[in-house]
């Protein structure tokens, strides 16, 4: 299965808020990918910085790119774009290899790096955003490692 990235962060974010994850008006597959991980820490995703499996069934996904918009930066436009860039710079950070695949388990692994360099990967999005991200994840990644028995331990 494929998966980029900031998605997976961002589903073990809402593990840490404790979000019901439901079908979205958008129709895409977040809340079966999301239900998987939980589900699954040793299933195998490879990591791409391209539409997913999540984009699955979304009305904005248009041949194979994300036609939705953001209105939360002034340096970015397109989605797809801005998902892009976030992707890279979290595969960077995490030196992470596109094309490969990884477990749950061990991308929970790359959660430090994600976690100490938060505020540079999203680097122009609205700073008290970005440290509820850091916050949730964190609380996230406890949860799922306490499910799992990974025994994560994350530094802040």
């Amino acid at each position: 299965m494929k998966i980029r990235i900031h998605h997976f962060f961002d589903i073990i974010r809402d593990f840490g808020i404790g979000k019901k994850i439901s079908p979205h008006p958008y129709l895409h597959v977040y809340h079966k990918v999301a239900q998987y991980i939980l589900e699954n820490p040793d299933a195998g995703f490879e990591i791409v910085v391209e539409s997913d499996a999540i984009c699955d069934g979304c009305i904005h996904l248009v041949n194979s790119m994300c036609d939705d918009l953001i209105t939360h930066r002034t340096d970015f436009i397109s989605k797809e774009d801005f998902n892009n860039y976030i992707d890279k710079r979290i595969i960077k950070v995490c030196n992470i290899e596109t094309g490969i695949v990884y477990t749950p388990r061990l991308l929970c692994e790359f959660a430090n790096k994600y976690i100490e360099n938060i505020e540079l990967i999203y680097q122009g999005n609205d700073l008290e955003h970005t440290l509820l991200r850091k916050e949730n994840v964190l609380k996230g990644l406890h949860y799922y490692s306490e499910k799992h028995g990974l025994g994560i331990k994350c530094r802040t």
